[in-house]
C-alpha cells in the first residue's frame, strides 16, 4: 500500500478525488488535522488534532464491483480494530457509523468519481482518538478512544492497524467472503423506531435489521422495504 501523509489538509477525501488519476490502487492519504472535513450529505465534521483522518483509494474493478458492500464492511473492519484496543459495547449504525453504546466514535464517508463509468471509490474515515472533550451541538453525542480508556493512542500504529484491516478485509470480500453474519452481531439500529430520510422525505420507520446483500430491512407505512446505503439517512 502506498501511503501519503500530511500534517494538515482541507480534506483527505477531496485530495484523493483531485489526484486519483495519478495514484495507484489502494493508496491511503492521512492527516493529523483537517480544515474542511465532511460527513454524509455535506455535513461538516469537526476535525481537531489528535484524531485519525484517513482516506483509502480503490480503483481496481475487483473492488468497485462491491460498491454496495464496501461502506458497511469497512465499518465492521474498523470496529474490530477498536475491539483490539480494548473498546467495548460497539455497534454499527447502518450503513457505516460506529457507536459505543449511544455515542459516536467513528464516521465513514464513501465517495465515488464517475465519468462514463465508475472511476474510483474513496473510503473516508474520521475516528475520534485522542480528543479529550467535544464542544458545540451534535445530533448524536461523540466520544473518543481516550475518553473511554483514559490514555492516549499512538496514531501511527493505529493508522497502520486500520490500513492492514481494510486491506485484508476487502481482499476477503473480493474472494467471496460474506460478512453479513459478522456485521449483524453489531446491528445498532435493529428493532429501533427511528426517522429516516428516504428519497429526501422524512419517514418514521421500524428497523428490522441488516439483511444479506448488505441492505437494511425496515417497515415504512406498513410496508417492508430493503434499502441500499445510498438511499437512506437516519435521524435518531
Amino acid at each position: 500500500m502506498n501511503k501519503i501523509h500530511f500534517k494538515e489538509i482541507d480534506s483527505t477525501n477531496t485530495w484523493l478525488k483531485e489526484n486519483y488519476r495519478t495514484l495507484e490502487d489502494m493508496t491511503s492519504v492521512s492527516a493529523r488535522l483537517q480544515t474542511a472535513g465532511r460527513g454524509r450529505r455535506g455535513r461538516s465534521w469537526e476535525s481537531q488534532e489528535g484524531n485519525l483522518y484517513l482516506s483509502l483509494l480503490l480503483k481496481d474493478e475487483k473492488y468497485l464491483r462491491h460498491v454496495d458492500a464496501i461502506s458497511t464492511v469497512s465499518a465492521y473492519l474498523i470496529l474490530k480494530v477498536l475491539e483490539g484496543y480494548g473498546i467495548k459495547d460497539l455497534g454499527i449504525k447502518w450503513p457505516n457509523d460506529i457507536y459505543v453504546k449511544d455515542e459516536k466514535i467513528c464516521g465513514i464517508l464513501l465517495e465515488s468519481v464517475s465519468t462514463d463509468r465508475l472511476e474510483c471509490l474513496i473510503i473516508g474515515i474520521g475516528l475520534n482518538v485522542n480528543q479529550k472533550e467535544f464542544s458545540g451541538d451534535y445530533r448524536q453525542k461523540p466520544v473518543s478512544m481516550r475518553m473511554l480508556t483514559g490514555r492516549d493512542t499512538d496514531l501511527d500504529q493505529l493508522e497502520d492497524d486500520v490500513c492492514k484491516a481494510l486491506t485484508e478485509g476487502l481482499n476477503q470480500l473480493n474472494k467471496g467472503h460474506d460478512f453479513h453474519a459478522q456485521i449483524s452481531r453489531y446491528d445498532y439500529l435493529r428493532d429501533k423506531d427511528v426517522y429516516a430520510l428516504i428519497e429526501d422525505k422524512k419517514e418514521a420507520v421500524h428497523v428490522l435489521g441488516n439483511r444479506p446483500g448488505y441492505t437494511l430491512e425496515v417497515i415504512c407505512k406498513d410496508l417492508r422495504k430493503n434499502l441500499r446505503s445510498s438511499e437512506i439517512s437516519f435521524h435518531l
